[in-house]
């Protein structure tokens, strides 16, 4: 048999390429593809945050890099975050900044913080140089305009009433509606950890109609140059109908593969860390360095000016 025409190269090394090859798709701005979807799955500390920064990291300049804070904060991890990041908080919001460092106390530290009115006002205060973490507001309704939108795109109703009802998780839901319905062509990329917060599995009243409507414009957002990249300790704690509407999954250690993937269970189970597999069509794997440990976390509190003291973690 002749071996010319045959690849001598090994299973380990064709995954390596093919993960190289995605991980590039990923990575790359093609217009005629548009924005990415993608999902992170593995369990904790497997490096999901590290993985997700490292990518934002790489989007900073190139597009809107939108990250979804959280009251235990992750953005410090970030090197030099001091000069890579950009807070955004609601002007009717109060918030000060706990730095605990391991084996002491906290003190409070000054961070700048730019003030914004609501989605539309948040979008505009972007920065493409930064990194650019929204803090969601205490309280936000569901906008007419939103749920004009939702009616045209689902058929769902959204009642006067519930427009009335103050949810933080709302604010998401406008700000995609924003960056679906902008007049410009930047490209935007936004990143929501612990996705399953905003996107449960089992949703509420309003907020399970606002999930059928994501479904429904997850490829509207491709087309508008807009990236979701979400990340979960378990696909199944995401909203089945945006779960399989997700074209591209990253696999870290302790993941539960989803439903008909093409990459076996035993696969990630013997994955080490900073190794990940990348499923898109094909799958393969890459590496990836884990985010430097700073030695401290912190804590964002928060408060409406005029009421007391809401602290979330």
């Amino acid at each position: 048999m002749k071996r010319g025409i045959l690849s001598l190269a090994s299973g380990a090394q064709i995954a390596a390429q093919i993960g190289a090859e995605l991980l590039d798709r990923l990575l790359e701005r093609n217009p005629g593809r548009g924005g990415r979807l993608v999902m992170i799955t593995g369990e904790q500390g497997a490096g999901k945050t590290s993985l997700m920064g490292r990518l934002a990291l790489r989007f900073r300049g190139e597009e809107y890099v939108i990250w979804r804070g959280r009251f235990l904060a992750q953005w410090h991890k970030f090197p030099n975050w001091e000069k890579k990041i950009q807070i955004l908080v609601h002007e009717d919001d109060e918030v000060e900044f706990l730095k605990i460092p391991y084996g002491g106390e906290a003190e409070v530290i000054d961070v700048p913080v730019v003030r914004y009115r609501d989605a539309k006002d948040a979008i505009r205060k972007l920065r493409k140089d930064k990194i650019n973490v929204i803090y969601e507001p205490a309280s936000y309704r569901v906008s007419p305009e939103l749920a004009k939108d939702v009616k045209e795109k689902t058929g769902r109703v959204i009642p006067p009433e519930k427009l009335e009802e103050d949810r933080p998780v709302y604010f998401w839901f406008e700000l995609l509606y924003c960056l679906l319905t902008r007049d410009d062509r930047e490209w935007y990329a936004v990143f929501i950890d612990e996705a399953d917060d905003i996107f449960p599995e089992t949703a509420p009243g309003t907020q399970f109609t606002l999930q059928d409507w994501v479904k429904d414009i997850l490829k509207d957002l491709r087309k508008a140059l807009v990236s979701l990249v979400l990340s979960t300790h378990t696909v199944s704690n995401v909203d089945w109908r945006i779960r399989t509407k997700i074209p591209a999954y990253i696999y870290l250690r302790g993941a539960q593969v989803r439903k008909g993937s093409k990459v076996k269970q035993g696969y990630v189970s013997m994955l080490d860390d900073g190794y990940a597999y990348i499923e898109w069509g094909r799958y393969g794997f890459f590496r990836f360095e884990y985010l430097p440990w700073p030695g401290y976390d912190v804590q964002v509190r928060r408060k409406r000016s005029q009421g007391e003291r809401v602290e979330l973690l």
